[in-house]
């Protein structure tokens, strides 16, 4: 029965027919292997709308179905009548125009059977055919875009050049006119989160209420405390504000800032438009900022940090010829929502940033464009590319992150994550580009090759011998070089040329496998030597970033936070670069700043933004010095009766509170809460140690006998010597001796007059537990107690 969907043009269907094919074992059901079999398409059946395949092979006179996916893939690109034909992307049906058919090649591995051995003979350097690079035609102007306005913008009342300013004009912008900076567009992002907080959870800014409301400078400033934060060894805001301990605090902040509105901005550190509880319908009359609506395909964990992450892509650049690409892990992915959540995860192995960077020249290092892969959930990416036959995402990738480059002969170094031969043929035939990279063995046609002439010992790690296999009619060149391991690299763009001592090694002794001391030069394929001097740099740019990465909470906030800081760490290392190269243009007698410096002023300026944000004065800031002779002294703001962090205090300092009356006579349970309650309410009150305490006594006895031997009770010349009777007792002493321990501690009629007798100071300043007060200090116990004199 014939298909009910739109039918395929017929006319377009047969001018296929004499097409011819090169198929692989593994497209027919059951069948593996990588072997081509010759064909050609024979007729087409109208019926099924599929064409029929016919093998050139003698004994095989079957006819294969094939639809159109399946034809454009395996056409021979090779053919000398490849051009005769049609191929689109997609069919062509009834009623639709024209297509161009020169872009419809799909691109897959070669097979082995399509590289040979290149064999260099003694004393010759260059061998097999010759491949020339696709002409260098970019800019060749200065490597800033900067006007005349925009670079007077940047000076001070000096005239001199300064960083903060430029990396305030390298920040990204929003809106139709590019007239909403960073700070606007965030600072909307974050007034719309605190009001979802307040309406969905009940949240209460300690900060933020009323009128006061979030506004960019006080974003500036919150982006200048996580700078300071970073600077100060990623303190706590606790630290950072604390007004007692010198090495702790940040005076900057706490001038910039009270210690509410840095907290109530970092619980706003999930900014983002893209919460479902609140319909579009009610957003107006909800929030006083407009919604951001991402753009179509936008993968639903991007849809935080897209936006911004698109907007950090800065044309005010001219690349040179040589740029890099790399990929690197995201900072704090772990502890992410993303790889911690219920299920479904987007991400299930870690997000990785992808970049592009400036190698060479002036501007070396310079990020050109950054993306963040999720995962499968990556609309634009989780498709088949048009130019390849399986899924290759990193072939996506690509297509969008080198948008900007194409048809200018740029030289592309990557490494083994995204090179293959199916990125090296599209590189070069789609989008102009050389590229060169590390490669992995199964990605290639010629690492079978390899693998086998390794394996025969042909070439040995340590020998810096190569060995160089070129695709016999394209532009692929594959190399083995072996160096402390075998460096495997694949080009589009390089000859099989040998360089002479073209790099310098540390030989590894192959007896005691110990490398040299000194250098040797080595022999090497050219496209090592030019991956090799041109890799590294974005290695030492990140290396550079690193540094100074901002310092947000990892285990409190997820993903996006950690992207956000991310960027804006990463405009750090753009701004310096463009700045030294402004600055030795303009100021060529003067010495350049060094990057720690130019960050110190950066975060003096982002903490200076705008009117005071303080309410009342910050107090007076920690001591530099500190009295270290006793553990009692507190320096700072005085502290409170009833705080919990109460500090040491001396034992004969006055405890706020009521001590809660203990019951004589201790059983083991009883004694057991006791010890456990008293150690909470230490634990809240540190100097509470060894107090004296009344003590209700049950049965006829009133009082009990004072525990310390040299009670004066001893000593009113009474025939029988009895220590005073107390009703005092010490609850330290009580619990760890498992009983109350008596100790005087009031007023005794001695002859008809009062006094005070103290046993309770004597008894622990006898056993160490006290330091006795001066001026007196003895163990005796007086009728008149030192406390009173």
């Amino acid at each position: 029965m014939a298909p009910r969907s739109a039918r395929i043009s017929l006319e377009w269907a047969k001018s296929l027919v004499g097409l011819s094919m090169k198929v692989p074992d593994y497209w027919w059901d059951g069948c593996k292997g990588y072997r081509l079999n010759d064909g050609v398409i024979d007729s087409y059946d109208i019926v099924e709308q599929k064409w029929n395949l016919l093998l050139n092979s003698r004994d095989d006179n079957d006819r294969y179905l094939m639809n159109y996916t399946a034809v454009s893939t395996y056409a021979d690109s090779d053919s000398s009548t490849i051009d005769e034909y049609q191929l689109p992307f997609a069919e062509i049906y009834d009623g639709d125009d024209i297509i161009d058919a020169n872009n419809g090649v799909r691109y897959f591995r070669t097979p082995p059977s399509e590289w040979s051995k290149v064999e260099l003979e003694d004393g010759v350097n260059e061998g097999g055919r010759t491949i020339d690079p696709i002409e260098w035609t970019g800019e060749k102007e200065e490597p800033v875009n900067i006007t005349d306005e925009e670079l007077d913008s940047l000076r001070d009342i000096d005239g001199e050049i300064r960083y903060e300013k430029v990396f305030e004009w390298l920040l990204p912008r929003f809106g139709e006119d590019n007239n909403e900076t960073l700070f606007d567009w965030q600072a909307a992002r974050m007034r719309n989160y605190v009001r979802k907080k307040e309406v969905e959870d009940g949240w209460k800014p300690k900060y933020y209420q009323g009128d006061d409301t979030i506004q960019p400078n006080h974003v500036a400033r919150f982006y200048g405390s996580l700078l300071a934060k970073m600077l100060t060894g990623s303190r706590s805001i606790n630290q950072m504000f604390c007004t007692r301990e010198i090495f702790n605090a940040v005076p900057p902040i706490q001038e910039s800032m009270p210690k509410n509105a840095l907290e109530d901005m970092t619980s706003c550190l999930h900014y983002s438009d893209d919460w479902d509880v609140m319909g579009d319908e009610d957003w107006d009359e909800v929030y006083d900022d407009p919604k951001v609506i991402a753009p179509p395909h936008t993968a639903r964990h991007r849809v935080k940090h897209g936006i911004l992450e698109d907007c950090y892509i800065q044309y005010c650049v001219n690349p040179s010829r040589w740029i890099t690409t790399d990929e690197s892990r995201i900072a704090g992915w772990y502890h992410s929502c993303m790889t911690i959540g219920p299920d479904p995860k987007p991400i299930r192995t870690g997000a990785t940033l992808h970049t592009v960077c400036i190698t060479q020249g002036p501007l070396s290092s310079y990020k050109l464009y950054a993306r963040v892969y999720g995962g499968k959930d990556d609309q634009d990416m989780n498709v088949h590319h048009k130019h390849t036959v399986k899924r290759a995402k990193m072939v996506s990738l690509y297509d969008f992150m080198l948008e900007s480059f194409k048809h200018k002969g740029h030289c592309v170094v990557m490494d083994s994550a995204y090179m293959s031969d199916a990125m090296a043929q599209i590189g070069r035939n789609h989008w102009g580009i050389n590229m060169v990279g590390t490669c992995q063995s199964d990605r290639t046609g010629a690492g079978k090759l390899g693998k086998a002439d390794v394996k025969a010992k042909e070439v040995v790690i340590g020998s810096h011998e190569s060995l160089m296999y070129q695709h016999n009619t394209k532009p692929l060149l594959y190399t083995v070089w072996g160096d402390n391991n075998f460096v495997k690299t694949l080009s589009n763009f390089h000859s099989p040329v040998v360089v002479r001592g073209g790099m310098k090694r540390k030989k590894r002794n192959r007896s005691t496998k110990r490398r040299d001391r000194e250098f040797t030069d080595v022999d090497c394929p050219i496209q090592q030597k030019d991956y090799c001097e041109t890799y590294h740099l974005i290695d030492k740019g990140n290396g550079a970033e690193a540094k100074y990465d901002l310092s947000t909470e990892s285990h409190l906030h997820g993903w996006s936070p950690k992207l956000a800081a991310r960027y804006f760490n990463m405009n750090i290392n753009n701004a310096y670069k463009i700045h030294c190269y402004l600055f030795k243009k303009h100021h060529p007698t003067k010495v350049v700043m060094p990057l720690k410096e130019c960050i110190h002023n950066l975060t003096h300026s982002l903490l200076q933004r705008g009117d005071s944000m303080r309410k009342r004065g910050g107090g007076a800031p920690p001591k530099a010095t500190k009295d270290i002779t006793t553990s009692s002294s507190v320096d700072g703001r005085k502290i409170r009766s009833d705080s919990v962090r109460q500090p040491f205090t001396s034992p004969t300092a006055t405890v706020t509170g009521t001590p809660q009356t203990p019951v004589s006579g201790l059983d083991r349970r009883t004694l057991q809460y006791r010890q456990v309650a008293f150690k909470r309410r230490k634990e809240q009150q540190p100097g509470r140690s060894h107090i004296s305490i009344p003590v209700v006594v049950k049965g006829n006895r009133a009082t009990s006998y004072c525990k310390y031997h040299n009670c004066p009770g001893k000593n009113t010349g009474a025939k029988r010597k009895k220590p005073y009777r107390s009703k005092y007792a010490c609850e330290e002493c009580s619990l760890e001796k498992g009983s109350d321990f008596w100790l005087c501690n009031s007023t005794k009629n001695v002859d008809g007059t009062l006094v005070v007798v103290d046993c309770h100071t004597a008894y622990h300043v006898q056993k160490k537990l006290y330091t006795a007060p001066s001026p007196v200090s003895t163990a005796e116990s007086s009728i008149i107690s030192e406390l009173t004199e």
